[in-house]
């Protein structure tokens, strides 16, 4: 099942293998970019709960990706061109 990422006002698409395109540009999925999970954090900075790409996959839009006063709550984690990243902002979801 695919996905979908909104980050910054741009929609990309998160595909069944964690691959991400990016259609308002063109670029199409190459292996490169990889969403492998995401994690949340209590206020302190302790991980709460990690969420597989599986768990993305299956239920994306239970995920409490933002807190109610709109700050970032989950955060995604991926790989691009093989470096470990965390997207801590701008805010942003999958659905």
């Amino acid at each position: 099942m695919t996905r979908t990422i909104e980050k910054c006002g741009e929609y990309m698409l998160l595909h069944d293998d964690g691959t991400i395109s990016r259609p308002a540009i063109g670029m199409k999925p190459s292996g490169q970019w990889l969403v492998t999970g995401a994690v949340e954090y209590n206020n302190l900075g302790g991980v709460v709960k990690r969420y597989a790409l599986a768990d993305i996959l299956s239920d994306a839009p239970r995920i409490p990706w933002q807190f109610k006063n709109g700050k970032q709550r989950v955060f995604v984690r991926d790989l691009d061109h093989g470096t470990p990243r965390e997207w801590r902002s701008p805010n942003h979801r999958i659905f």
